[in-house]
């Protein structure tokens, strides 16, 4: 019996879609980039018009070639 679609894959779509929409517009406010050693990437965090926070790394390196400090 069809019990409709699961949560957490639901969840994980609704983030998409945002992630998506949030592409084709300008944040409303970014933070300083900061540089993470540990990780060796930045922390990029921007506020979007609708109040939306979004916070993730980025790097250069492949996750492989990141070196042990």
């Amino acid at each position: 019996m069809w019990e409709g679609i699961d949560p957490e894959l639901r969840r994980q779509y609704d983030s998409l879609r945002t992630m998506v929409r949030l592409s084709h517009q300008s944040p409303a406010r970014e933070w300083p980039l900061v540089f993470v050693s540990e990780f060796e990437s930045l922390l990029v965090v921007r506020e979007w018009p609708g109040g939306e926070v979004t916070a993730y790394t980025a790097s250069s390196r492949p996750e492989g070639e990141r070196t042990e400090g």
